[in-house]
């Protein structure tokens, strides 16, 4: 997700972070992987049907492609590199996501209430392992109601 928003939003400015959160937010509704789901309604935004169908194409064969390449090399022999490549591709997504989230909140960053409900969140799932269910029933209603000053939207 961090490389789409930086490919859309910071190089070919097709769209800016309100709209690229825009976007996010409808893609997390729909069913299936987000990041299939962002290129999709992006290319539609640009192009109508025919962007939205390329992009399809361009935002899932390749991964496709790398997958059964994969499923290839670990069915026919147990490469002893591919498990340490596989632990260095989780630690740069998590990289990615992490420098997103940083990225995406700067205009927060001024607004206390907010910190204290991310600090909050950060403390109930790193420290005291909160469940996905509890941390969002917990804490969406909660950021709902913090107060907002409107420069900060």
């Amino acid at each position: 997700m961090a490389a789409i928003r930086r490919e859309v939003v910071r190089s070919k400015k097709w769209l800016d972070d309100e709209e690229f959160l825009e976007v996010l937010s409808i893609a997390q509704l729909l069913p299936g992987a987000n990041p299939p789901n962002v290129a999709v309604l992006v290319g539609s935004r640009l192009r109508g049907a025919l962007g939205a169908t390329i992009a399809l194409a361009a935002g899932i064969l390749p991964g496709f492609a790398i997958l059964m390449l994969l499923a290839t090399l670990i069915f026919e022999a147990h490469l002893p590199g591919l498990g340490g490549a596989l632990r260095g591709c989780a630690a740069a997504a998590v990289g990615l996501t992490l420098a997103n989230a940083i990225e995406l909140t700067r205009p927060r960053r001024r607004v206390p209430l907010d910190l204290v409900v991310a600090a909050a969140v950060a403390i109930a799932v790193l420290v005291l392992h909160a469940s996905l269910w509890v941390t969002l029933l917990v804490f969406v209603p909660l950021s709902l109601l913090v107060p907002r000053p409107e420069r900060a939207r």
